[in-house]
């Protein structure tokens, strides 16, 4: 009897610690913040090829805008848990694009065009902050 509910509790714990390590599974974030704004690219660690489009189209607009501000603008590398961000797993990688604490665009999915990164970096970033 004993046996048993050592094992039932044995079961449980592991179910629960099973649990809590893939919830806290970490995800890369690419950040920035140009103007008044603040950018944030949420991608998956283990599979950056995901984020291709995303990157480039970030590097591409940093280097096209680098003389026109007077602040370089540099992007800064961390890591959070996936739990810590508004998107599921398969959504990313995640642009997000906020003003005030709120966010102002969102481009998420793997499948995004890089075209329509850049652009949509133009249309929010760069032609509110003039």
């Amino acid at each position: 009897m004993m046996k048993s509910l050592y094992l039932g509790l044995g079961i449980i714990t592991l179910i629960l610690m099973t649990g809590c390590v893939f919830n806290d599974e970490k995800v890369e974030v690419i950040s920035a913040e140009p103007s008044d704004y603040k950018i944030y690219l949420y991608n998956h660690l283990e599979d950056k090829e995901q984020s291709k489009h995303y990157l480039s189209a970030l590097l591409d607009w940093k280097l096209k805008h680098e003389n026109s501000d007077n602040d370089t603008l540099s992007f800064k590398e961390s890591k959070i848990g996936i739990k810590d961000i508004k998107f599921e797993k398969d959504q990313l990688p995640a642009l997000v694009i906020s003003k005030n604490g709120k966010a102002v665009e969102i481009i998420y999915g793997k499948h995004s065009d890089e075209e329509e990164i850049r652009a949509t970096l133009e249309r929010t970033v760069v032609s509110h902050s003039k």
